[in-house]
């Protein structure tokens, strides 16, 4: 008797320059966005009101990286499926809720401004949850689908923003709009983009029957290493806004919050590309060579710092009158040094973008708990550097702050990666 044996055709993915196009397409329209934002406040309302919006991002940023536990790298570098997405959704949605209510203890505790911390907290929270969604689509090297989620998400934010500020002149009812933009984004598309993917086999990954033991607490044990490493790293970039708020109050962080959004397109511009490398590596890592899992490495380490140094180079050229262009003449400073403060940043943000290459190196490698132990020591020195600068050279110490901490990642990170390999 003969068999038929049915083939299956490959599933056709997008090429990696696509994706990475796509990539730089979403994380770039998003971080736009996200300048636009501030733009329409210090246009529309005051430093003193960009301050407050900082702090809110200074606070609930942090809280609610710590509570995703990095559960989207987990799902992209799963390497045998051994957790279904509702397993990482239910993980996610629980870590959100708990994230909401340390911000509120937080707001309570230090005396905040409750409205605005706790409603850009919110926002950040819907990102959150919709984040997760992403993953999936990463997973099947749907960047696309990503794109269009962020670019949804940054246009609804500024005109939602805009609006509320323009027609009420408080800055509340301003992160209110962000907040609202974020929970339409996740609701209208990241969930609905991911669902046709809920089902669908990922072809890298061989089919078993999801493991019922351990469930949530495997998975929470395999993610906590990552995830704390990820908190700290994102209060790590906010101790010097802390440091300044505290010492020179919210004008001065006002100030150093509208240069650091300057340069955040750069930094989501080596997100993307650390997002398009990571199933790349994570492919190499399982089934291709080490030889080619290095040079892919190297590659973008070389694309990120010759793209970088031309920011630093423009950034030391244009920086003064940039400044002065977009926001006004008390952004720009005294004898030029915002200009100094935005270079440095750019600096700061080039050595993160290597940090992001090196990241998604490690992650491919699985090597969580290495990153823990670098992140906590960059958040120490990041610290240190705050004390020591940030009272001597306000705005511009902060800066500073800033870049020794991303130098002392970037050198730490390099070392882990190359014991690794």
């Amino acid at each position: 008797m003969t068999t038929t044996r049915h083939r299956t055709s490959p599933v056709r993915r997008p090429s990696f320059t696509g994706n990475l196009a796509w990539g730089m397409a979403g994380n770039g329209g998003y971080a736009l966005c996200q300048w636009l934002v501030l733009v329409v406040v210090a246009r529309l309302g005051t430093p003193a009101m960009v301050g407050d919006y900082a702090l809110g991002l200074a606070v609930g940023a942090p809280v609610v990286l710590l509570a995703n536990l990095s559960l989207r790298t987990v799902l992209v570098t799963d390497p045998n499926g051994e957790h279904p997405f509702r397993r990482y959704l239910s993980v996610r949605l629980a870590g959100m809720g708990a994230a909401m209510g340390v911000i509120s203890a937080i707001v309570i505790l230090f005396g905040l401004p409750p409205a605005v911390v706790l409603l850009v907290g919110a926002a950040k929270a819907f990102d959150g949850i919709g984040d997760i969604y992403l993953g999936l689509l990463q997973r099947h090297h749907d960047q696309r689908s990503i794109a269009a989620a962020q670019l949804v998400n940054g246009g609804l934010t500024v005109a939602l923003v805009a609006a509320l500020l323009w027609g009420t002149s408080s800055i509340a009812w301003a992160a209110a709009g962000s907040a609202a933009a974020s929970a339409l984004t996740w609701l209208m598309c990241c969930a609905p983009f991911a669902g046709r993917f809920h089902n669908r086999p990922d072809p890298r990954v061989r089919q078993h029957t999801h493991r019922a033991a351990g469930g949530v607490a495997e998975l929470l044990w395999t993610a906590l290493p990552l995830g704390l490493a990820s908190g700290l790293s994102s209060l790590t970039v906010n101790v010097p806004r802390y440091a300044l708020e505290h010492r020179l109050g919210a004008t001065a962080l006002g100030v150093f919050a509208a240069a650091g959004y300057l340069v955040l397109t750069g930094n989501v511009f080596f997100s993307a590309i650390a997002q398009t490398l990571l199933p790349r590596l994570t492919e190499l890592r399982v089934h291709g060579t080490p030889a080619g899992f290095r040079g892919l490495l190297w590659q973008s380490l070389l694309g990120v710092g010759v793209a970088g140094g031309l920011g630093v180079w423009a950034a030391w050229l244009f920086g003064s009158e940039l400044l002065r262009r977009l926001y006004g003449e008390q952004y720009a400073g005294a004898s030029g040094q915002g200009g100094r403060v935005l270079t440095v940043l750019t600096l700061a943000t080039v050595l993160g973008g290597l940090c992001f290459v090196l990241d998604a190196g490690l992650s491919a490698a699985r090597r969580f708990t290495g990153q823990l132990a670098v992140n906590a020591a960059v958040l120490l020195a990041a610290g240190l550097a705050a004390l020591l600068l940030v009272p001597r050279y306000g705005v511009l110490g902060a800066a500073w702050a800033t870049a020794v901490a991303a130098l002392v990642h970037c050198a730490l990170k390099w070392e882990v990666l190359r014991r690794a390999l």
